[in-house]
């Protein structure tokens, strides 16, 4: 990954008044553990474009997670990013993969009834790249203002991924906001959303859009002649995103089994190689819930971020 920002841009760090809202809450999971499931179910937020992929990968996850742990654990695969908070807040998934959107929206659900088990070693310093079709004739701009400057009587049409994505929506939206000084549907043609990262590069590489906005490890993933007709022109300032969260219900035991578990993934089997390689790490690396405390405050703040 490549990208940079000042000291004055460092993205989306806590606010005072989000770590003020994290230090009300304890983040313990319950003192009477109930027993163990029979099966552990995990799922994930689609952000693939690629359900299959997404199966093979997870399921490789979810075998070392198994493995480890002693218990049977199985991917289940959701159509949309709200079915993934709803699985894990009704029971019906004990372990998710999670935006930092979608983090916050189950813990906004769920509150101490959820724990953060780790996070990748990207996911402290994440970016989102907007990207412009070559047809534009757009230049790399230094920030989004000029991007919207540049954009003023062209008629260009701008595509997120999910409402629901942190970076494929909500981080760039409020980039945009801060930089440009109002919304991208008074800037573009028209602002649409795509579904997921893959899909965004795609419509932008073929001229469906004119410019989109995705995380940087689905572009970087891509071919060369797909990037080739999809160039970077603006690199966001870093934020946190992804998490791999369960239900604290699990009990203590079994959450610090699965948390020990994902922290000692690594390349020396084929599942850690796959999951690794698919996520684009090099570890997974210890979290807590307070660093996703400002991320609550921003869906409590009234952003637009869908349903």
């Amino acid at each position: 990954m490549q990208h940079s920002g000042s000291a004055s841009r460092r993205g989306f760090l806590l606010s005072a008044t989000a770590l003020a809202v994290a230090s009300a809450f304890t983040f313990v999971t319950p003192a009477v553990a109930q027993h163990p499931p029979a099966k552990l179910i995990i799922t994930a937020i689609p952000d693939d474009g690629d359900a299959d992929r997404m199966r093979e990968n997870f399921g490789a996850l979810a075998r070392h997670l198994g493995d480890a742990v002693g218990i049977p654990v199985e991917y289940m695969h959701v159509e949309n990013y709200a079915a993934s908070v709803t699985a894990l807040a009704t029971g019906r998934a004990h372990v998710a993969w999670l935006g930092a959107v979608t983090t916050a929206q189950a813990y906004m659900q769920m509150g101490e009834r959820m724990t953060v088990l780790g996070c990748r070693d990207i996911d402290k310093g994440f970016v989102t790249y907007y990207i412009a079709n070559p047809a534009t004739g757009l230049e790399t701009v230094a920030n989004l203002g000029e991007l919207a400057t540049a954009a003023q009587g062209k008629g260009w049409s701008f595509t997120f991924g999910s409402k629901s994505s942190t970076s494929g929506h909500m981080m760039p939206r409020k980039f945009f906001l801060d930089e440009a000084g109002t919304a991208p549907e008074q800037v573009f043609r028209t602002v649409a959303y795509s579904g997921s990262h893959d899909v965004v590069m795609q419509m932008v590489a073929d001229g469906t859009h004119d410019i989109g906005a995705l995380n940087y490890a689905s572009w970087d993933k891509a071919d060369d002649e797909l990037k080739a007709r999809a160039p970077i022109v603006y690199t966001s300032p870093p934020f946190t995103n992804y998490a791999l969260v369960a239900r604290s219900d699990l009990g203590a035991e079994l959450i610090e089994q699965l948390r020990s578990a994902l922290l000692a993934i690594d390349d020396s089997s084929e599942e850690g190689r796959a999951v690794l390689g698919y996520l684009k790490a090099g570890k997974f690396i210890e979290a807590d819930m307070a660093e996703w405390m400002g991320y609550v405050e921003l869906l409590e703040s009234g952003i637009d971020i869908g349903g």
